[in-house]
């Protein structure tokens, strides 16, 4: 019994527990004391002088800042004090002797389960006799015990695992899983059906003569069951490819809603942080073939399981035994391909950066948002060696493992093709003596190449659904990433933005910074009007947009809306309320109206409201001179598309902020690739948009915040000025400075 380095405190707690006769119960850890004391069993220990212990005890004593239990092996005197030696039944060691100080106490009686087994119980008598006297040849048996029991918990938990990963791979393709599994065993069957058909054959031929017309008879009624059996096997070979590949579709159909459904609602959290990155990155990239094909091994091992029970029957018609051989020819195998599956998912692990590395290198060198600068700059050959690099070092290491795996392969292959040759011989052997017939022969040399091939598939299927299970896993786990935003959807309280939203004492830092994004921010946003956050990049503005969008969580402090917490309406409340503009708006291939509905997906469509919405953006016009008009696409990806200016695209954003009617507007940095007369227009517009409502504003050009009712200044995560324009300007303060700089052509403050 062992636990984890408990303090002094505690050591002399249960002392004093001890000392007033309390009895304790300590729950027992590993198996240095197997199978007298198992792991899970509560012993029951007592205090006791040393003067009442005896060999063969079972006593508590202090090692190492641990407790330990054992087994008292012998008690001496050295330098005129009692020295006590004791020893785990499951050790082959001795323990590092002790003295009186370090004793506890000694164990009374354990309970394992519901069952209490006292010390001098026939059990505990048994089991001390056993450690005392025949240690040596138990403590090997006993090792192989726990280690076959281990090997079954790890075989039955991954059974329930892949039971239950399976059902969620499968979800809405039960009946075709059924459907297929019922044909992979017809077709894993008729294989030898049709060798016993040609078995059939041999020996009749052998026996036909010119003049016998029953045998005549006989000869080609086989033939016909032979020609139908190959008929029916060509049959379900094409029905059981048409199920196939519907359970594919069914299946990667069901993938992707789940693989998508998970990325809606992940925490931004997870694409900022680099060991997630590399979850995420396997996850999506065993998910795109994994699933299917762990199906696909189980469909196989099924198939191998009914050929092998009907091959099993054969071989016992011609000698047992000879399925003993069989199965030994392919046991190397087995452990190849046990022992590489796990190296390479290690191996997997270890190149998810990398991997992630090279697909970056190669989304630059043929993406058209880096071909401008990659022309004229003429930095190809920097991210071509970069990437060549990256993938020569995984290649290799790639490499490198599939020769250790081949050589093995290779041994495997050789002591197989040995097995089977000398089951050749030995059959040939047989029918040299006449104890079998030539279309036994036949049916052997075929059954023994065909089961060999059956064997071999069953147990590569069973090692590569171990490794697919290893790798699906990545993707259940995925699936099972916690949502760190609280999303109360149970929630009465609607949303309500009549009053003010405020900030209290809100800190934050991002998951791979260990600074702190913002610090002690208290401010109020009073409803209906409009807030400009100030400040020079990275003093925590967009931040705080992002926690009043709920994309995070502050680590302290709340955000109240109208006297509500955020967490307790939940992110899915918050964002409905919400329409925002952000500096790094995503540019979408598709049509022009599309693009602007996507402000307000959920409600139906208004096209009156997205011309508006556009007009109001300042981008209308150039819409409606596109070929198509609104019903045009955007952007190069697809034919037909047309492409526009950044500043263009800018305003599709706007306008598709604009299109959405929500109490909330914010507007983060709405103008950074708009010239000056239109942002002008863009701010007239959105003056006019956020009357009665409640709008924030984030810019680097003061020009565009003047006109807000309240500016918020941030300094290095700081909230530092507030008040209006003019109140700023009249402090003379850093957003005074900043204004000056602004717009004195010097670049210097006044």
């Amino acid at each position: 019994m062992k636990q984890e380095k408990p303090t002094n405190q505690i050591l002399d707690f249960v002392e004093a527990l001890l000392d007033e006769n309390h009895t304790l119960g300590f729950r027992m850890k590993g198996y240095s004391m197997y199978p007298t004391l198992k792991e899970g069993d509560l012993g029951r220990v007592i205090k006791c002088s040393a003067d009442e212990l005896n060999v063969a005890d079972l006593i508590v004593f202090k090692l190492n800042d641990k407790l330990v239990a054992h087994r008292l092996i012998d008690i001496v005197h050295q330098n005129n004090q009692q020295v006590f030696v004791a020893k785990g039944d499951h050790n082959p060691h001795k323990d590092p002797p002790f003295t009186a100080n370090e004793l506890v106490g000694k164990i009374s009686s354990i309970q394992r389960k519901k069952r209490i087994i006292k010390t001098d119980s026939l059990y505990m008598k048994f089991h001390s006799f056993n450690s005392r006297h025949f240690s040596k040849i138990l403590i090997p048996l006993y090792s192989f015990l726990i280690r076959f029991k281990s090997l079954s918990n790890r075989l039955f938990t991954g059974f329930r695992s892949l039971k239950k990963n399976i059902a969620i791979v499968s979800e809405n393709s039960e009946k075709l899983l059924f459907l297929n599994a019922i044909l992979s065993v017809f077709q894993g069957v008729l294989p030898f059906v049709i060798i016993l058909c040609i078995k059939s054959l041999i020996d009749q031929l052998t026996v036909t003569t010119a003049y016998n017309a029953h045998q005549h008879i006989v000869f080609v009624a086989l033939l016909i069951a032979t020609a139908l059996v190959f008929l029916l096997s060509a049959v379900l070979g094409e029905i059981s490819a048409f199920y196939l590949e519907k359970m594919s579709q069914s299946l990667t159909r069901t993938i992707s809603q789940k693989l998508h459904s998970k990325h809606a609602e992940l925490d931004l959290s997870n694409y900022e942080n680099p060991d997630k990155q590399d979850k995420i990155h396997r996850a999506v990239q065993e998910a795109s073939y994994r699933p299917l094909k762990i199906l696909n091994e189980l469909l196989m091992g099924l198939k191998s399981v009914a050929a092998a029970i009907f091959l099993v029957g054969i071989f016992m018609s011609i000698r047992w035994y000879l399925v003993l051989v069989l199965f030994l020819a392919v046991v190397p195998g087995i452990f190849v391909r046990l022992k590489f599956s796990k190296e390479l998912y290690k191996l997997k692990e270890i190149q998810s950066t990398k991997e992630r590395e090279m697909y970056y290198y190669n989304r630059i060198l043929t993406g058209f948002p880096f071909a401008k600068e990659l022309k004229l700059f003429g930095f190809f050959h920097f991210f071509r060696n970069l990437f060549s690099d990256t993938q020569q070092t995984l290649f290799e290491q790639k490499i490198k493992h599939r020769k250790a795996e081949l050589k093995m392969g290779l041994y495997a292959q050789f002591f197989a093709v040995s097995m089977i040759f000398l089951s050749l011989g030995y059959v040939t052997f047989l029918k040299i003596n006449d104890e079998i017939t030539i279309g036994t022969v036949v049916l052997f040399f075929f059954a023994f190449q065909r089961g060999y091939s059956v064997l071999n598939d069953f147990f590569r299927s069973i090692t590569q659904i171990i490794e697919d299970q290893t790798f699906l896993n990545d993707f259940i786990r995925f699936l099972n990433i916690p949502s760190q935003v609280k999303v109360n959807r149970l929630t009465s309280t609607p949303f309500s933005l009549k009053k003010e939203i405020r900030f209290e004492n809100v800190h934050f830092k991002y998951e791979s910074s260990k600074r702190e994004a913002l610090k002690s921010i208290n401010l109020t946003i009073p409803a209906g009007k409009t807030v400009a956050f100030v400040g020079a990049n990275g003093s925590g503005k967009t931040t705080l947009i992002k926690l009043l969008c709920g994309f995070y969580q502050p680590d302290s402090g709340k955000i109240l809306f109208d006297d509500i917490d955020s967490t307790a309406l939940g992110q899915a409340a918050v964002c409905e309320n919400i329409t925002a503009v952000f500096q790094d708006f995503a540019l979408y291939n598709i049509t022009a109206i599309e693009n602007i509905w996507l402000g307000s997906t959920k409600s139906a469509f208004k096209r009156d409201q997205a011309q508006k919405a556009a007009e109001a953006a300042g981008i209308a016009d150039v819409i409606e001179h596109l070929p198509d008009g609104y019903n045009t696409i955007l952007g190069n990806q697809f034919k037909g598309g047309e492409e526009l200016s950044i500043g263009q695209w800018q305003k599709i954003a706007i306008a598709r902020a604009f299109y959405r009617n929500t109490p909330l507007i914010l507007m983060d940095e709405p103008s950074s690739a708009l010239d000056a007369e239109a942002e002008y227009q863009i701010i007239s517009s959105l003056k006019k948009l956020s009357k009665d409502k409640t709008a924030i504003i984030i810019s680097h050009r003061l020009s565009s915040v003047q006109w807000a009712d309240l500016i918020y200044f941030f300094h290095e995560g700081e909230l530092v000025e507030s008040g209006s324009h003019k109140q700023l300007i009249a402090l003379k303060g850093k957003y005074y400075s900043l204004f000056k700089t602004a717009t004195n052509p010097k670049g210097k403050a006044e």
